[in-house]
């Protein structure tokens, strides 16, 4: 008698493939969504960086007259293609110190959004800083 694999078992080496290969797509895809997200999450922080930059290197004068709430426009250099950056929205929010005369707290949070059709997310970032009239500066970030 000759020995060979019935179709059973042929069928059954079929279906473990079959599973290890869609996990492993499953692998990968969840591994790309990652990594676009810590690379938007990157980007974020750079354009809070650059944005409380300009803060600290504004005069009192200028930062005196900054309005409760803004948008605030983004250099695009912070994104890798035009698509990316239009993803990305920046506010700016001013509270003074009740505590402190000519003390603000700046605030600048970058919204995103990300993923595939059915599945967006939004996504923030913010990172605050004080700024008194005679030159302190605090500066500290959250997601």
């Amino acid at each position: 008698p000759k020995k060979a694999f019935t179709i059973l078992e042929v069928m059954m080496a079929a279906a473990v493939m079959l599973v290890g290969l869609v996990g492993m797509i499953q692998v990968v895809s969840s591994c790309a969504e990652m990594m676009d997200l810590a690379k938007k999450q990157t980007i974020a922080a750079q354009i809070i960086q650059d944005q409380i930059g300009k803060v600290h290197v504004a005069d009192w004068a200028t930062v005196s007259t900054y309005t409760a709430s803004a948008s605030v426009t983004i250099d695009p250099s912070f994104a890798s293609s035009a698509a990316n950056f239009q993803k990305f929205a920046c506010t700016r929010t001013v509270v003074d110190d009740p505590t402190r005369a000519n003390m603000k707290k700046i605030t600048f949070t970058v919204a995103w959004q990300t993923g595939v059709v059915g599945r967006i997310r939004t996504f923030s970032r913010s990172g605050s800083t004080y700024v008194a009239k005679n030159g302190l500066y605090l500066t500290y970030q959250r997601s």
